[in-house]
């Protein structure tokens, strides 16, 4: 199965970018493919989400499930609905102090494409289309996700108070 992961430092404290990263209803701010995110069910220790994001052009919605340990700073997550091309997708979010006012953000996934139904992923892409786009959409996604939580935290740090 793939595994990627992707790392930023990130100039704020870890309390700063773990508060973002809880704040799932907060994401379609931070995140700008993401429309709109609601959780459907949870507490302090889980939360099971909609997302509704902007895939290449097209509206994709999926569901999450969040299970959040503040005490290590680590949120894991897997896709209980999956998006068409998608087969399956988890992996964490993982903060890391570095000193008071520098955190280590690490995002990792696995994932696999889903299976072909008559030679075809979602009715119109070949297995190595499909496998192709999701390792992109990967890729993409995860700077850009990572570079979205180090541009906010770096802001509201420097925020007067």
């Amino acid at each position: 199965m793939p595994y990627a992961e992707h790392t930023v430092t990130v100039d704020a404290s870890i309390s700063v970018v773990w508060d973002l990263l809880v704040d799932v209803e907060g994401y379609a701010r931070i995140f700008p493919p993401t429309q709109d995110v609601k959780i459907i069910e949870g507490d302090s220790t889980y939360q099971i989400a909609r997302f509704v994001v902007d895939v290449n052009g097209e509206t994709a919605t999926w569901v999450s499930r969040r299970d959040i340990d503040a005490g290590r700073h680590v949120i894991a997550y897997r896709q209980l609905e999956t998006a068409p091309i998608v087969g399956r997708m988890g992996g964490e979010w993982r903060a890391f102090p570095f000193g008071a006012d520098r955190t280590q953000l690490v995002l990792t996934h696995d994932f696999e494409t889903r299976e072909a139904v008559d030679g075809k992923v979602a009715g119109r892409f070949s297995p190595e289309e499909a496998d192709a786009m999701l390792h992109a959409a990967v890729e993409r996604n995860s700077v850009a996700d990572l570079n979205a939580v180090k541009s906010e935290a770096e802001r509201l740090v420097a925020e007067p108070a």
